[in-house]
C-alpha cells in the first residue's frame, strides 16, 4: 500500500511501540503528526522520522486522558491537514499490582489513559477520516486474556477490544477500516514503572517481541485490512482454549501463576 503522503497521527509517539510505527510509515514518506507528553522526546522523533523518510512531522504536546486537551489538540490537526487518513491510537500504560492494594486513583488513571484516551482522538477525529481511511488501535493480550495482578490494565484493555469491534461494524458502510492490535510482552518502557519491581519480567525479557516488529504488523493490518492481529501461535491457541474450555485454559493460568510466584521469589 502506498502511504506516500499520507496523514498519520500517532498517540503515543516518543517511545516504544509509537516511535517504531513512525519511523515505519516514515519510510513510506507518510506526513506524520506525533502525539505524547515528552516534548523533548518528541523533538528527537521529530528529527529522527525526516531523517527516515517522512514527508513531513509536526508533534503536538497533549496528555490523552484530558478531554480538553485531547479536543484542542484535535481542532489544530483539523485545522491544518482537513483530513486523517490514519489515526493510531497507541498511548498506554500498565501497573502490576494485585487489586486489593491498588488506589482508586490509579484505576481511573489507567481507564483513562488506556481506554479513554482512545475513545476521545476517536471521536474528534472520526469526521475527518475519509473512506479508505483506517483506525488502529493498540489493545494488548491483556486485552484478550486477563492475567492476575493486572486488573485494571486488563480492563482498560478489554475495553478497547470491546470499542474497536464495535466500530468497526458501525464504520464499515462508510468505508473506514478498523483494526485492533493485540501485542504480548514487548520491550518498552511498558516496564518502568515501580509497581514491576515486583514482575519476574525480566526473567522473560529476551522472549519479548521488539516494538518495531509490531510496528511492521500495524502497517500489515492495515494492507490486508486485519480486523484483529494477535501475534504468535501460541497465544492465538490460548484465546481458542479459553472460548472452547475455559475450565482447562484456567487451569493452565492458575499452575502459571504459581510458577511465576516461584520465580518472583528466586528472582
Amino acid at each position: 500500500m502506498d502511504f506516500s503522503g499520507k496523514i498519520v497521527v500517532i498517540t503515543g509517539a516518543s517511545s516504544g511501540i509509537g516511535k517504531e510505527t513512525a519511523f515505519a510509515f516514515a519510510a513510506r514518506g507518510a506526513e506524520l503528526i506525533l502525539i505524547g507528553r515528552d516534548v523533548e522526546r518528541l523533538q528527537e522523533v521529530q528529527t529522527e522520522v525526516m531523517k527516515a523518510g517522512a514527508k513531513t512531522a509536526v508533534f503536538v504536546k497533549c496528555d490523552v486522558s484530558n478531554y480538553g486537551q485531547v479536543q484542542k489538540t484535535c481542532e489544530a490537526i483539523k485545522e491544518k491537514f482537513v483530513k486523517i487518513d490514519v489515526l493510531v491510537n497507541n498511548a498506554g500504560f500498565g501497573i502490576y499490582r494485585a487489586f486489593a492494594e491498588q488506589e482508586i486513583e490509579e484505576l481511573e488513571r489507567l481507564m483513562k489513559t488506556n481506554y479513554f484516551g482512545t475513545a476521545y482522538f476517536t471521536k474528534e477525529l472520526l469526521a475527518a477520516i475519509p473512506s479508505g481511511g483506517h483506525i488502529v488501535n493498540v489493545s494488548s493480550m491483556a486485552g484478550k486474556l486477563s492475567f492476575p495482578n493486572y486488573s485494571a490494565y486488563c480492563a482498560s484493555k478489554f475495553a478497547v477490544a470491546a470499542f474497536t469491534e464495535s466500530i468497526y461494524h458501525e464504520l464499515l458502510g462508510k468505508g473506514i477500516g478498523v483494526h485492533l492490535i493485540c501485542p504480548i510482552g514487548t520491550k518498552t518502557h511498558f516496564f518502568d514503572n515501580e509497581s514491576f519491581d515486583n514482575h519476574p519480567h525480566r526473567l522473560h525479557y529476551d522472549r519479548m517481541m521488539e516494538p518495531s516488529e509490531i510496528a511492521r504488523l500495524i502497517l500489515e493490518a492495515i494492507e490486508k485490512n486485519k480486523i484483529e492481529v494477535v501475534p504468535t501461535l501460541r497465544e492465538k491457541l490460548a484465546v481458542i482454549l479459553k472460548a472452547v474450555a475455559p475450565s482447562i485454559y484456567h487451569k493452565i493460568m492458575q499452575t502459571r501463576y504459581v510458577k511465576r510466584q516461584i520465580e518472583k521469589r528466586a528472582g
